[in-house]
Order: structure tokens, then C-alpha cells, then sequence
């Protein structure tokens, strides 16, 4: 969990450091959504490769696929948004790293490695999509 925490950190204080007229709420809302969006996207990518991969059989319709998909992500943004926001999970995590966070000359590398892990999951299911095509 310290690992998602940095992470977290990370992305959140690019996003502040991207506008100095950015409130404080929204780069917390901002950098939950994009915490959100990775975790929706690790979800569908670990269904994916359960469905294509152990189960061998696919959503029935694209419009099913995409009703799913949005609902993983209406979910995890609910979720983190109660987690992050509400509960001010978010300025513990701040809080806890901000002294050594700003003072870490490996900064960048850090924020590079977490819009990595970020991204990773889209780059797979696209990787999914073209080695392992769904055959009608």
C-alpha cells in the first residue's frame, strides 16, 4: 500500500505543479481521477485476459462491453472519490510525503514511473486486442 501511496503522491503533485492557479481541490479531484482511471483499467485489463485467455469467449455485443466497461469505471471513481476526497485519504498521503518528496532530486523519475504504471494497463489491452484478435 505505501507503494499506491507514493504513486499517488507523485501524480498528485505533478498536477499541482502543472498550474500555480489550480485550487488545492482540484488537483486532488484530478489526480484521483487519474488514479481511478488506472485502477479501472488494470480491473479490464485483468477481465479481459480472464475472459480471452482462460474462458476463451468474449462479451456477446460491443455495446455490452462498453456498458461494462463504463461501470467499472463509474465504480472506481465512486470508490476513490469517498476513499481520496471524502475521507481525506489524500492529504495523509501529501501530508506523509511532502517533506521528502519535494526535497528528492529523483522527483521527475518518480512522476515518469508512476504515469507508467498509470498506462500500463491501456498499452496491454491494446497489445491484447492485436496479438490475440477475437475470431467470429
Amino acid at each position: 500500500m505505501k507503494r499506491l501511496a507514493y504513486v499517488y503522491f507523485n501524480i498528485y503533485s505533478y498536477c499541482q505543479e502543472r498550474s500555480y492557479s489550480m485550487t488545492s481541490l482540484s488537483a486532488r479531484l484530478q489526480a484521483m481521477y487519474i488514479v481511478s482511471f488506472s485502477a479501472g483499467g488494470w480491473i479490464l485489463l485483468i477481465q479481459a485476459v480472464f475472459l480471452r485467455l482462460v474462458r476463451r469467449a468474449w462479451f456477446s455485443t460491443p455495446s455490452l462491453a462498453m456498458s461494462f466497461a463504463v461501470s467499472v469505471y463509474v465504480i472506481t471513481a465512486m470508490l476513490f472519490y469517498y476513499i481520496f476526497i471524502i475521507n481525506s485519504y489524500d492529504e495523509k498521503i501529501c501530508n506523509q510525503y511532502e517533506k521528502s518528496g519535494n526535497n528528492d532530486p529523483n522527483k521527475r523519475n518518480g512522476q515518469f514511473v508512476s504515469f507508467f504504471v498509470a498506462m500500463v494497463p491501456y498499452v496491454l489491452l491494446l497489445s491484447l486486442r492485436v496479438f490475440f484478435p477475437r475470431n467470429h
